[in-house]
């Protein structure tokens, strides 16, 4: 297991300033079926998110969302504001201002706070909510020196996602910026396995298309509604994929790797979630000779994977590009959430 990098920088109580971060998600294989307690495989990558957060003597809670290339703004609320259970925040702060207002009532803390949270440049559809999530209870735990265990921070942070998307999370990618590296999840969070294994050697691409993760989740749970004894075959054998996907990353063998994400792909053809936006890489990367190509994700756009030999890689890189995919310089199955400072 994959060690959390928390317990190495606890800081006292008079500490009044600590910085976290989190990496976000490739989902490999169980998309969807993941929703409903079957499992999936779901990786890190190094795009990551940070929360620093400083307490203060102002009696009120103080966010600062930042991106590049954009001004800062601010987001007060009073103390009585974050911890009062039917309070909606505005999008931009919801994640953090629901994961302090969750702390704050779960251990009985109370401080005035200073918030910056730094995302990415773009947003690729790799799980930075969840992410910026971690990381913010990664800094209040170490700042308040409760000390939590990985699973109690995913246990928290998976609450404050479900509250906030109002009980559509599945929370892979919870588990993913916590633990780091490659896991194994199933049943909504009873099951987390961080892998030892192989860093994947995956090609990513983002499709250009952004596109709402919870409208594609609500699609095919409509469908699963309508067609409960066809999309249940489906599901399951998405969990036989997933099980010999397992195996496959085990071995490094790249060609059985492919071959199921080819049938994982088709899959999810048949759930009605890949669009043109991600076809068109996706049938131009295996053209060009990739052992396999997929969507990663709830599909609509976002991103897709690819993965190939050697001798393969740069021409199946070129082909992506030239089907309208931005390729990612990331790494994968990269360390979980840590204290920066």
């Amino acid at each position: 297991m994959r060690p959390l990098r928390l317990n190495i920088a606890y800081f006292h109580r008079e500490s009044m300033i600590v910085t976290a971060s989190a990496p976000g998600k490739l989902m490999l294989f169980g998309e969807h079926a993941v929703v409903y307690g079957y499992p999936c495989l779901v990786t890190t990558v190094d795009l990551r998110v940070s929360t620093t957060i400083e307490r203060t003597q102002s009696g009120t809670i103080d966010i600062a969302p930042s991106l590049p290339g954009e001004a800062e703004q601010h987001y007060l609320f009073t103390l009585d504001e974050i911890v009062q259970s039917n309070v909606i925040f505005p999008k931009a702060v919801s994640f953090v201002a629901s994961a302090i207002a969750h702390f704050f009532r779960r251990y009985n803390v109370r401080s005035g706070l200073h918030i910056m949270t730094t995302g990415l440049a773009k947003n690729y559809g790799l799980g930075s909510s969840s992410a910026i999530t971690v990381a913010t209870i990664a800094a209040l735990n170490a700042l308040f020196n409760v000390q939590l265990s990985s699973r109690e921070i995913f246990d928290l942070a998976f609450a404050v996602v479900l509250d906030v998307q109002r009980g559509t999370a599945s929370g892979f990618d919870v588990a993913a910026a916590v633990y780091g590296g490659t896991v194994y999840y199933s049943k909504r969070g009873d099951i987390i396995e961080p892998l030892e294994l192989p860093a994947p050697s995956f090609i990513v691409g983002y499709s250009g298309e952004k596109v709402s993760t919870t409208d594609y989740v609500e699609q095919v749970r409509r469908l699963y509604q309508q067609m409960p004894t066809l999309i249940e075959p489906i599901f399951a054998l998405m969990t036989t994929i997933v099980e010999q996907a397992r195996l496959a990353l085990h071995a490094g063998d790249h060609a059985e790797i492919g071959r199921l994400m080819n049938i994982n792909q088709g899959l999810l053809d048949s759930l009605g979630v890949n669009t043109l936006s991600l076809a068109r890489p996706i049938f131009a990367a295996r053209d060009a000779g990739a052992l396999g190509a997929k969507l990663s994700g709830a599909g609509g756009g976002d991103c897709m994977f690819a993965i190939a030999d050697d001798d393969a890689r740069g021409a199946v890189i070129t082909a992506m590009q030239s089907a309208g995919c931005e390729v990612l310089d990331v790494a994968l199955h990269t360390d979980g959430v840590c204290i920066d400072t």
